[in-house]
């Protein structure tokens, strides 16, 4: 699921003009370097937490900087980043989880 959501943001970057492409995604809003999002395709991989976290919290920023425009479409904009921001710490938060709920981690094994 998080990597569908990864994806998701980075179409809705590049629609917004805020990305050029997938590339630019993976350096600029993940913290990673550019072949970082084929490399989860290639190895069929979830994304780390540290990338998760970094998007959420740009997407915040941008949200809030967007929310004080005074352009309609700034706005919009801003709607649109606090969606993603929430897809992005629930997958962020569901990662954690899956981490902690583990046997092991749990004092079970």
């Amino acid at each position: 699921m998080t990597k569908m959501v990864l994806e998701e943001i980075k179409r809705e970057l590049m629609a917004a003009n805020a990305v050029k492409g997938e590339e630019e995604f993976c350096v600029g809003w993940l913290g990673k370097n550019a072949s970082y999002m084929r490399t989860l395709r290639f190895k069929n991989l979830q994304p780390s937490a540290d990338a998760l976290a970094i998007c959420a919290s740009k997407l915040n920023y941008y949200k809030t900087k967007l929310e004080c425009s005074s352009e309609a479409r700034h706005r919009a904009w801003a709607e649109r980043f606090a969606v993603l921001h929430e897809k992005c710490a629930a997958a962020l938060n569901e990662q954690a989880e899956a981490k902690w709920r583990v046997a092991e981690r749990m004092g079970a094994a």
